[in-house]
């Protein structure tokens, strides 16, 4: 689900531009002649607060309409809190949505209850401008939920000319994610040609780096998936970089270094996951555990025929 922060960005530039325009029109119809005391304090009583201001060396016009600037700056600062107070209404009220799904993913897993909040969301943000960047989102959410087909069906529906050049990128990276995923290993590469345009006006991205490495990863291409994944756990996104942790220790597993596996485990541990995340995490954890069982398994018979070879 799309951040509070950034669904409440073009809230909060709306809100500005209407702050800067009344404090824009307070400032000027004084000088304009529109706006005096005794129209002010006529229809605001209230604001006259009957200040003076005396003194040698001081401007005339200062000390004459002191009570006057005084009263329009409190106007002002008013509309500044209002505008504050609005904004900040708007933003915990997303927060608190936003938190509500994390608490039933939470409660109840990648439910149907769980994704009825993600389409609702989606229709509510259609016609907004951060509707590109929600549905990218949502079809993240499906993916971890392994809803295949509801996240192609979002993708396939998207309008890709409504994409900045990041979201173009996350596009495509998701495309190949998902058939990835899906055993589609042709059109997941036919995905990341599409995008690579757009990675390389981006100089690099972490998810067309993630994706490629797990394509490498799925045709058993394991040097060059460990080389990928290692630069994304080097990387910022915090998501990913879970992902390719995992990934890569399932590499060491292949590679009968499980005493890699099990460091990079132990580091992947004090990291938030996702809830899918989590439940992968337990996944790979037993395998693990079934490898050092396997080899004091192993250890125990050679240490068995050792003995009956001795005659012992």
């Amino acid at each position: 689900m799309i951040k509070a922060s950034l669904e409440a960005k073009s809230f909060r530039i709306w809100v500005f531009c209407i702050c800067v325009f009344i404090l824009g029109v307070l400032v000027c119809l004084p000088f304009l002649g529109l706006l005096t005391e005794d129209i002010l304090y006529s229809a605001m009583p209230g604001i006259d607060l009957g200040l003076r201001l005396s003194g040698g060396g001081l401007p005339s016009w200062l000390t004459e309409n002191f009570n006057f600037i005084v009263s329009l700056t409190v106007i002002g600062l008013f509309v500044c809190l209002a505008a504050v107070t609005v904004t900040l209404a708007v933003t915990l009220l997303l927060y608190s949505q936003r938190k509500r799904a994390a608490g039933v993913l939470k409660r109840t897993g990648y439910s149907q209850e769980y994704f009825d909040l993600i389409e609702r969301k989606r229709r509510r943000l259609s016609r907004s401008p951060l509707a590109p960047t929600n549905d990218l989102c949502a079809v993240s959410e499906y993916i971890d939920g392994r809803r295949y087909e509801s996240a192609f069906e979002i993708l396939r529906n998207i309008n890709v000319d409504d994409f900045d050049i990041r979201d173009a990128t996350v596009y495509y990276s998701l495309y190949a994610y998902c058939f990835i995923l899906t055993g589609d290993l042709k059109n997941a590469r036919f995905a990341l040609e599409l995008g690579e345009p757009f990675v390389e006006k981006q100089k690099g991205s972490t998810d067309a780096d993630f994706v490629r490495a797990l394509l490498m990863y799925a045709e058993h291409d394991f040097e060059g998936a460990k080389k990928g994944f290692r630069s994304v756990i080097d990387g910022k996104n915090h998501r990913l970089r879970v992902w390719s942790g995992m990934y890569l220790a399932l590499i060491h597993l292949r590679q009968h270094d499980k005493d890699k596996a099990r460091k990079l485990a132990v580091k992947l541990s004090s990291m938030k996951k996702t809830p899918r995340q989590s439940e992968d995490m337990l996944k790979l954890l037993k395998k693990i555990e079934q490898a050092y069982t396997l080899e004091a398994e192993e250890a125990a018979q050679a240490a068995r025929e050792e003995f009956v070879g001795t005659g012992v």
